[in-house]
């Protein structure tokens, strides 16, 4: 409990420093990209850690790759392979926000952090 209370203390003191770090924070994770890939290979998803989609790509024709079914089946699976890594990217980003702040990520996630 003590811990909890020393640590909303220094959120308290430090809540300029802590804003502008997150702010930082997006804007690098903004910035970053990662791709996802679809089982096969040959749909490729890049996303940003906003989390938003920035490309679709296909190696090859979409009908070559399969039915219309099965394309839409690898697109999803492609994204979502993609937005797993983006937000183990912001995790990780969101880490060492934290620590170099001397706080939990689990407690600026609670004050307004990114989850």
């Amino acid at each position: 409990m003590f811990k909890e209370l020393a640590a909303i203390t220094n959120l308290m003191k430090n809540a300029g420093d802590i804003q502008k770090r997150m702010g930082e924070c997006k804007e690098r994770l903004a910035r970053m990209c990662v791709d996802g890939h679809s089982a096969c290979g040959r749909i490729t998803v890049t996303v940003n850690g906003k989390m938003d989609v920035l490309a679709v790509r296909f190696s090859g024709e979409p009908h070559e790759i399969g039915s219309k079914n099965g394309v839409e089946s690898l697109v999803v699976e492609a994204i979502n392979n993609a937005l797993r890594k983006a937000k183990d990217m912001a995790a990780l980003e969101m880490k060492s926000v934290a620590t170099g702040l001397g706080l939990s990520p689990e407690m600026l996630e609670k004050f307004g952090g990114m989850p």
